[in-house]
């Protein structure tokens, strides 16, 4: 049995073997579920170990190189899949600014350190774990996640660049508006962030609120809320068999294209199939629509023209059951999350004002 302890003594290892390939790195901490999970229990199968490195250098954003030096990347390494993502250092210069970050804060409150050479990194946690709690800092957070949930005015648009020409990317576009959503309500109430079981988490928080008709209403917004059991499951089936077709297709780079490889295969696997085992079915569809999106785009790239038709038509099933199947379908979803924003943000703020912890 692989435990937490095992998984970080897996990043910290693989960290001393590539640092020496990064002058400019200034340190590296633990993300994820990895950096908060008791060392001693079971390291689940579903999840990587994030590890964030930063730099004393320009960063370029993984839409426009995706191949790129500071690229993010899924590797396995010791029984575990690791994935570090490169950032630039200047972000970590002013711990005000730091505060107010949605991501960075609560990183940096008692953060798990792997690398700190000049203690720049434990300086930075020193002045943000005890401001943490203020309620300035907590509202600008979610003030940002709010922000960052609401559909541009043209719904889910995506970078003009030739790796995202397909008309699928702007699903994985519609599927992180909804996910923060979901992520806004996890700020109110001052928890750690996390992606793939968003609306878990979420509804954790609502319910002891008697706001399970918030939590369902996220899945109404994803499309998830009245599938069954055995349709996802089918859903998921459909996924593992294009992702082993995409593996041995990939060949123009893509964002987000670290999810499909050999190393991430039975990882992916795992992060849906616990989900499913745990009777989050519905909340599942986040995960397996962003891996599925991934696998369509390098298909509409690197497929043949056979292996194209045949992924398009059981892509379409997914869209199809999430009700997202077309531009007014999409457009029409946007148009609901917008709606919903107000209501959001009213209950948010109530969950705040009340959450444990806060300090004025």
């Amino acid at each position: 049995m692989i435990t937490t302890a095992d998984a970080r003594r897996a990043a910290q290892a693989w960290l001393q073997e590539e640092a020496p390939k990064y002058p400019g790195l200034v340190g590296a901490v633990l993300a994820g579920s990895t950096s908060r999970r008791d060392p001693s229990t079971p390291h689940p199968a579903g999840s990587d170990v994030d590890l964030f490195l930063y730099v004393d250098a320009e960063v370029p954003s993984d839409i426009l190189e995706p191949r790129g030096r500071f690229a993010p990347r899924k590797l396995a390494f010791r029984g575990v899949v690791l994935e570090p993502s490169f950032h630039n250092a200047r972000i970590l210069a002013d711990p005000e600014t730091v505060l107010g970050d949605r991501h960075l804060a609560p990183l940096f409150t008692e953060p798990c350190i792997l690398l700190d050479p000049s203690g720049r990194l434990a300086s930075l946690a020193a002045a943000v774990t005890p401001e943490f709690f203020r309620r300035r800092h907590a509202q600008r957070r979610l003030t940002q996640v709010l922000e960052a949930a609401t559909p541009a005015a043209l719904p889910f648009a995506v970078p003009d660049t030739p790796a995202l020409r397909a008309p699928c990317w702007r699903n994985v576009a519609f599927a992180f508006s909804v996910m923060r959503c979901a992520q806004a309500v996890l700020a109110a109430d001052l928890r750690y962030p996390t992606t793939r079981r968003s609306f878990v988490v979420a509804r954790e928080v609502l319910a002891p609120a008697r706001r399970d008709d918030l939590a369902d209403e996220l899945l109404r917004l994803l499309g998830s809320l009245d599938l069954a059991r055995a349709e996802v499951e089918n859903l998921a089936a459909e996924t593992e068999h294009t992702y082993d077709v995409t593996i041995n297709a990939r060949r123009t780079p893509v964002p987000m294209e670290w999810n499909i490889s050999h190393d991430a295969r039975e990882l992916e696997r795992a992060a849906i199939r616990e989900l499913i085992d745990a009777g989050h079915h519905r909340e599942a569809l986040f995960q397996l629509l962003l891996v599925r999106t991934v696998a369509q785009g390098i298909l509409e790239n690197d497929g043949t023209e056979s292996v194209r038709e045949s992924s398009r038509l059981d892509y379409r099933r997914l869209l199809s059951a999430l009700g997202i199947d077309g531009d007014t379908a999409l457009a029409s979803r946007a148009q609901a999350i917008r709606a919903f924003m107000p209501c959001l943000r009213e209950t948010c703020e109530r969950l705040l004002a009340h959450a444990p912890g806060l300090q004025d």
